[in-house]
């Protein structure tokens, strides 16, 4: 920003970072973070770290790598707790970390934990391990005799599911950096003048 900027550039600028709040509405902020759950607990810590709150490149590149890294992975009910450590240890953007989270939603889960569940037991086996393809998740299964301790079945899963999260996790995460990294260089390059031809 200089004191030479134009009132359109200015203009367009505050526009950006109004969106930008409005959208961040929801999520933690420096002065709202006591007034979440568990995160309360650390508010004091979480106001004095800077990085946490920074919108800066190295701020955001580790909060999507591992935000995605968190999201991807079969832990729900637990996700926003780990992101924050996460955001702690990694010197992570908190907000983003914590916003990527939603990504795991009741109408997102099954689509995701069945790609993790499919993935990590084509790892597994690829890797050695003999997995067993768990009845509930079959296609000729009876739904009809489906009773509630037929859930405890789904603990077999578990592996697969972490080693898939893990894998797409990362190759996601590491998509979403390159992205980042793109938009960020296309967004700082220079204009090029629409009259020189």
């Amino acid at each position: 920003m200089t004191s030479m900027e134009c009132p359109k550039e200015k203009e367009l600028r505050f526009k950006r970072i109004r969106r930008l709040k409005r959208w961040m509405r929801p999520l933690p902020r420096r002065s709202n973070i006591h007034n979440y759950p568990v995160l309360k607990w650390f508010a004091d810590s979480a106001y004095k770290r800077s990085y946490l709150w920074s919108f800066k490149g190295s701020s955001i590149r580790p909060a999507l790598f591992w935000g995605v890294i968190i999201s991807l992975s079969p832990l729900v009910g637990i996700q926003m707790i780990i992101a924050f450590f996460v955001a702690f240890l990694s010197r992570a953007n908190l907000p983003l970390m914590v916003a990527i989270q939603w990504i795991s939603n009741p109408f997102t889960m099954g689509p995701i934990y069945y790609a993790d569940y499919k993935i990590g037991r084509i790892l597994l086996e690829l890797t050695g391990f003999k997995t067993s393809n768990n009845k509930l998740l079959s296609k000729s299964y009876d739904w009809s005799n489906f009773e509630f301790k037929d859930l405890l079945k789904l603990l077999d899963t578990f592996p697969p599911m972490f080693v898939g999260g893990a894998v797409l996790g990362v190759f996601f995460g590491v998509i979403s950096v390159f992205v980042y990294n793109l938009l960020a260089k296309l967004y700082k390059s220079p204009e090029v003048p629409s009259n020189l031809n």
